[in-house]
């Protein structure tokens, strides 16, 4: 990195890039407060040039002002702010490619090899891009703890550790459900080096999850939803996300990933690929939806090179990564709660599950159209149907029954 260059030089030199690349006030303006942070951080340290003291208080600031709580919005904020001085300060530009790894802390160069073998391994089977990053995520928090125990070789490792790490991580970034998807990775990337094969016993086969009935919005609530998504007070874009989501209960990845090819208009079809199960699925072009997705490319998509069906809405376009934003945003404008219950395209495919089995159509319709491998799978949405539930309910005996 170029440390002639001090810290506010440098911060300038960041947001200058980043209006020249498109970006609106108001996200120049959120860069701008978090730098403000920073500089903070800086005079407490009584130093002019981004060092690795500095970076490392600055990541660990991640906690909320008001409650002392982790805020996970405000861990990657930092880490967008570090990343982007960093290539400030090394190219005399901002790169905007989306950054998927955290900034953390530093591994040692023991680790630092062992993860680049493994990195080696896992790009070699072929694996798709989003599980390459999901499974490596883990492994590099891993690491970084165990370098803040002083460790600096994968043979420094001791029975016990794994465990810690593991309860490290569901303290720190993630719930249980989340870390349970990615643990596979964790479990193969200790299979590959003998001096830590042994505390693979270590890695939990499954992580705790609660088993509840599953939630979906009311009748109320989404009508509340159909009324917003009806009127002009949401962009076309948007209204055409959550309404492929709430009648048919698509995935955001799947959506994310939706091409301009994939929608067959002569056919009223669309054709996929799932990024889950990688089973192909053809959803019927509704007019609810279709209409709105039609209106949205006529009137509202950004011109661009990019063929994916939804762009983002401000320079450079690109492909989405996530649609949790927009519904969570829908949804709290149409005036539902969304604190402290599942929110997302998540819900939106319980909800939509929930839909057509109150409507009687039989599970392995709607297995079909969830893109489900099997029945199974559907099983959980009869929770959701208190009718079905109450006829399958025994009567309570009445007093004097089998005397």
């Amino acid at each position: 990195m170029n440390n002639s260059i001090t810290l506010k030089e440098a911060i300038d030199g960041v947001l200058k890039c980043q209006r020249e690349n498109g970006h609106p006030e108001s996200y120049l303006i959120d860069l701008e407060r978090t730098y403000g942070r920073l500089l903070s951080h800086a005079e407490q340290l009584g130093t002019e040039c981004l060092t690795d003291e500095l970076i490392t208080q600055f990541l660990a600031d991640n906690k909320s002002s008001r409650s002392g709580e982790y805020r996970h919005e405000r861990f990657l904020a930092h880490n967008r702010c570090i990343r982007f001085l960093e290539s400030y300060l090394e190219t005399g530009k901002v790169s905007i490619k989306k950054f998927h790894e955290p900034v953390g802390e530093a591994i040692s160069g023991g680790f630092a090899e062992a993860l680049l073998l493994y990195d080696q391994a896992e790009e070699a089977s072929g694996l798709s891009q989003a599980s390459l990053i999901k499974n490596r995520r883990p492994i590099r928090y891993l690491l970084e703890y165990m370098t803040s125990l002083g460790y600096q070789k994968l043979s420094d490792i001791k029975p016990g550790d794994t465990i810690k790490a593991i309860g490290d991580m569901l303290d720190k970034h993630y719930d249980p459900t989340s870390l349970v998807t990615a643990i596979s990775g964790m479990r193969r990337f200790y299979g590959m080096f003998p001096e830590i094969r042994q505390f693979r016993l270590e890695i939990p086969s499954r992580m705790p999850r609660k088993r509840s009935i599953i939630e979906v919005y009311s009748e109320e609530e989404q009508h509340k939803i159909a009324v917003l998504l009806s009127s002009p007070a949401i962009s076309r874009r948007d209204a055409a996300i959550c309404l492929l989501s709430f009648e048919t209960g698509l995935r955001s990845v799947d959506i994310c990933n939706l091409r301009l090819g994939d929608v067959d208009w002569k056919h009223s079809v669309i054709h996929i690929v799932q990024s889950k199960t990688q089973r192909p699925l053809n959803l019927p072009l509704r007019s609810s939806y279709g209409n709105a997705m039609a209106d949205y490319l006529l009137e509202e998509r950004p011109h661009g090179k990019e063929d994916y069906f939804f762009l983002s809405v401000h320079a450079p376009y690109v492909k989405l990564n996530t649609t949790w934003h927009i519904v969570k945003g829908a949804v709290s404008a149409a005036g539902v709660e969304t604190g402290g219950r599942l929110t997302g395209t998540r819900m939106f495919r319980h909800n939509a599950a929930s839909a057509m089995l109150r409507k009687g159509v039989p599970l392995p319709a709607i297995s079909e159209e969830l893109g489900h491998k099997c029945q199974d799978s559907t099983m959980v949405y009869l929770s959701t149907d208190q009718g079905t539930m109450s006829s399958l309910t025994l009567p309570l005996p009445k007093a004097g029954d089998g005397e």
